[in-house]
């Protein structure tokens, strides 16, 4: 058993990946943990409904399982290095790396099993890892930060039922959607393979429809509950409604409120909630705000030229921002505009001293840790440091085409569960 898993794990070393790989990563938290004889978790509940099987995890089952692992607490005095990295440093550490670690001895194996710090581990970790991006037509795919560390088990989302588009991500959970003429949604975690399928909508949602996901991990929530928020304008009608899904009642809700907005019409694509507020960038030069718990919206104005640039509306340090590129040779630049009125917030000269580095179009993008934010160069990825205004490669020809027309959703290596873990019947009992 020992010598199969160890070979798995050297596996697990994945490499950078192309737009274009079909190949996937072998890392897999889903397999190892059936393999573990002593993994707490085999021993839950298991019902059978339509050919899957899930455990039913609730707030008592997860003490119970906490109590399983109460024999390794030690006093204060007895505690070792090893001891105090199993307390306090694994719940910060990515999906890929918490996998390896489970081989370290049996005691950590029942603590990275145990739905306590799979709890622990949705509040603890935040770091961006990598995006997942998608062309037109095209498959999903994950680009990793750090592929030694950040890793998922199939960066194409093969584990999904149907072809996906993926739509919006929100602290490890991804929300897909399929292509057929009545489009399904799904709601994923690509690190341990989970997934959910939504009840069908009460209206119509096209491809002019708009979504927004959010999930907020809590210490005092057991359960991932997470809320979709979709904005749907009307065919023929200058009315947009927004109907919200919630995974606490597994139930859609039409909002009363109606958006007659003359610019809210037409959107530039899918939003991101901050604060408990869903935001959405418009084709008018607008952002349209919708506070799903009041059921009351708001337009704001964007910035100057943003209407034909490729500036994107994201978060920052906890605040709204739009992000504008500047492409003048002799003065690159990127302007960050924050607040509720998109005020500018800062001019940053990009470092010009490497001639190969401020070549292509330079596109800002949705993702944003701290003071680093993502951005492309032609094909190239690169991190931009707010504070130096230095650019990194990450990654060359990340695309082989222009990138004006794929996506891209930044993504959280977590072990965040999604409601109930969905496993094949053949899989789980293998």
């Amino acid at each position: 058993m020992m010598i199969a898993e160890t070979k798995d794990l050297k596996a697990m070393d994945i490499v950078d990946d192309t737009l274009g790989d079909s190949e996937e990563d072998t890392f897999d938290f889903e397999d190892s943990q059936q393999e573990m004889t002593c993994s707490p978790c085999a021993n839950l509940k298991v019902k059978e409904d339509c050919g899957m099987l899930y455990p039913a995890i609730e707030v008592g089952q997860i003490l119970v399982e906490y109590s399983k692992i109460s024999k390794f607490k030690k006093h204060k005095e007895e505690m070792t290095i090893h001891d105090v990295v199993k307390e306090l440093v694994l719940r910060f550490l990515p999906a890929k790396t918490l996998c390896r670690f489970r081989l370290v001895c049996k005691e950590w194996n029942h603590w990275i099993t145990n739905p306590f710090l799979v709890h622990l581990h949705s509040f603890c970790f935040r770091d961006i890892s990598g995006l997942f991006c998608q062309a037109p037509k095209g498959k999903p795919h994950f680009i990793s930060l750090n592929p030694r560390a950040y890793g998922v088990p199939s960066p194409t989302l093969s584990f999904l039922p149907e072809n996906v588009t993926i739509r919006a991500a929100s602290n490890g959970l991804l929300c897909c959607q399929s292509h057929n003429i009545d489009p399904a949604y799904y709601i994923c975690n690509p690190a341990t393979k989970e997934w959910k399928l939504l009840r069908k909508p009460t209206y119509y949602h096209g491809p002019k429809s708009v979504v927004a996901l959010n999930f907020e991990p809590s210490m005092l929530n057991f359960k991932a509950n997470f809320e979709l928020i979709c904005a749907i304008p009307i065919p023929d009608n200058p009315v947009v409604y927004f109907e919200i899904y919630s995974s606490r009642s597994d139930s859609w809700r039409v909002a009363d409120t109606e958006c007659w907005e003359p610019k809210a019409l037409e959107f530039k694509g899918d939003g991101f909630l901050l604060k408990g507020v869903a935001f959405w960038e418009t084709c008018s030069g607008a952002v349209l705000a919708f506070d799903s718990t009041d059921e009351q919206y708001g337009m704001l104005p964007t910035p100057p030229s943003s209407e034909s640039s490729l500036g994107v509306l994201t978060e920052m340090h906890g605040e709204l921002c739009y992000i504008l590129p500047h492409e003048k040779a002799d003065e690159p630049r990127i302007d960050v505009y924050g607040g509720w009125n998109l005020s500018l917030k800062y001019k940053i000269p990009l470092d010009s001293e490497v001639p190969d580095h401020i070549t292509g179009e330079l596109r800002p993008l949705p993702c944003v840790d701290g003071d680093v934010l993502m951005v492309l160069l032609g094909t190239r990825l690169c991190a931009c440091n707010v504070k130096e205004g230095k650019l990194k490669t990450i990654k060359s020809n990340v695309l082989s085409s222009g990138a004006e027309n794929v996506k891209f959703l930044p993504y959280v290596n977590s072990l965040t569960p999604v409601g109930h873990q969905y496993v094949e019947s053949k899989d789980f009992y293998h």
